[in-house]
């Protein structure tokens, strides 16, 4: 099963097992345990990478993998699995970090704990704005817009009546940058223009 799991920058996980050679990862390593059960043993990972914020912030100071889960696997309604067999399959970049998160948001568009607010990553219906370099910033709705600063990462999921019918994700431009962009019929961004009011 394909999952996501966070680790610090050493790869040690602060929620394995609690046994020290269990909690340090390497790379394209498989781990075993005997037995797994959420918030009480087994290796735990994520099905929506976002919710891996929950343990470890996208602060710089932490890792985020995709994993592979198997053996006997246990999940709770709040998307966490826990499982016997764990194998590190590769280490997500901050753009692909958000690229899986907009994935699974598309994949599973009527579940509904989609929406987030962490240290550097927004994930937001109708409008969000990522406010440092390499922040995430994702907007979903049937209009939605995204700003940034240079150098963050901005997604739009457009969807009407239910359906994703269209999504972007980029990287914001020094010439994109402090401007709200939507997405067209034809996924190319557009510079969202406001109308100035008369006083």
């Amino acid at each position: 099963m394909r999952a996501y799991k966070g680790f610090t920058k050493e790869l040690i996980s602060r929620f394995g097992n609690g046994e020290k050679e269990t909690c340090c990862f390497t790379p394209g390593e498989t781990k075993e345990v005997e037995a797994s059960k959420t918030v009480s043993c087994g290796f735990h990972c994520c099905e929506n990478p976002f919710e891996c914020l929950d343990y470890y912030a996208f602060n710089g100071e932490n890792r985020f993998f995709l994993v592979e889960a198997a053996g006997d696997i246990d999940e709770d309604d709040d998307e966490r699995i826990a499982c016997t067999k764990i194998t590190l399959i590769e280490e997500l970049t901050p753009f692909r970090f958000a690229m899986e998160g907009m994935r699974y948001i598309i994949t599973h568009p009527a579940r509904k704990k989609w929406q987030q607010l962490r240290i550097g990553v927004t994930v937001a219906s109708d409008r969000a704005e990522a406010k440092g370099r390499g922040c995430i910033a994702i907007a979903r709705g049937e209009h939605p817009s995204v700003t940034g600063v240079e150098g963050s990462i901005l997604g739009l999921i457009v969807e009407k009546d239910g359906m994703i019918t269209r999504a972007k994700l980029f990287v914001v431009t020094a010439e994109q940058a402090g401007r709200s962009y939507t997405l067209n019929a034809s996924r190319k961004l557009e510079e969202e223009v406001y109308e100035k009011k008369a006083c």
